[in-house]
């Protein structure tokens, strides 16, 4: 097995389109990250809430104004509004407040018979991608801009290594396994503003720049369940 680096950030986004929550450890079962994107703004036309429209998601403006987390035990996420004040998801609180930012008849509902990830189950992203972007962009980028489930820290590795990875499988801690399906393909998500992050206009244009097909970062399914940590090593089979 060949290191290739350590996880240095996880992250999970309880509401599919909504920013997420930093974690230190998470169980991983078949599907992905427990609870992540579990849930989503669905509208009236049972449309799910996303950063494009496609033929199950359409763009609903304002979604990254609101911060999701999932305690542990708790049967649906807390849902921080863009003032302060924090609400269970289903509440009459946070529905009237997405109601009001989407400028939609929305409500949270849970994940049915179809996922609603729209491409993988886990995307990863390592700081080596993070640099050469960097580079390009004349300007460091948050690694939050790409909302990754996984950033691995792979020291001075080159460039976007991890696509380097694809078809093969990444042994990340104790158990886990999971396998490189494809390149994670971007859209204008990548430049709004999040919380704590200012909107940059320019951060798809710099990835273009760099990726012929405008992807950064790739997408992973789940090959072996287990439990993943920060500071957990990460190897090519």
């Amino acid at each position: 097995m060949s290191l290739v680096g350590h996880v240095t950030q996880l992250f999970r986004y309880p509401i599919k389109s909504v920013g997420g929550e930093a974690l230190t450890q998470v169980q991983v079962d078949a599907r992905g990250l427990t609870g992540d994107r579990w849930w989503a703004v669905e509208d009236e036309d049972g449309k799910f809430g996303s950063g494009k429209s496609t033929r199950r998601f359409r763009r609903m403006d304002g979604l990254l104004e609101f911060r999701a987390a999932l305690a542990d035990g708790e049967a649906e996420p807390a849902l921080t509004l863009p003032s302060g004040e924090t609400h269970p998801a289903t509440s009459p609180q946070a529905t009237a407040a997405l109601r009001e930012s989407t400028g939609r008849i929305v409500k949270v509902t849970p994940e049915r018979e179809i996922s609603h990830f729209d491409e993988g189950a886990i995307h990863l992203l390592t700081t080596s991608a993070l640099a050469w972007l960097g580079e390009a962009h004349r300007a460091p980028v948050p690694a939050e801009h790409f909302r990754p489930n996984i950033l691995l820290d792979t020291g001075s590795a080159p460039e976007h290594l991890e696509e380097s990875w694809l078809g093969q499988h990444l042994a990340i801690g104790d158990d886990l396994i999971i396998t490189v399906v494809a390149p994670m393909p971007r859209c204008v998500m990548v430049n709004l503003a999040q919380p704590g992050i200012p909107a940059d206009d320019s951060v798809l244009k710099s990835i273009s720049t760099l990726h012929p097909d405008v992807c950064f970062g790739v997408l992973a399914h789940v090959a072996r369940p287990g439990h993943l940590r920060l500071g957990d090593s990460a190897r090519i089979l």
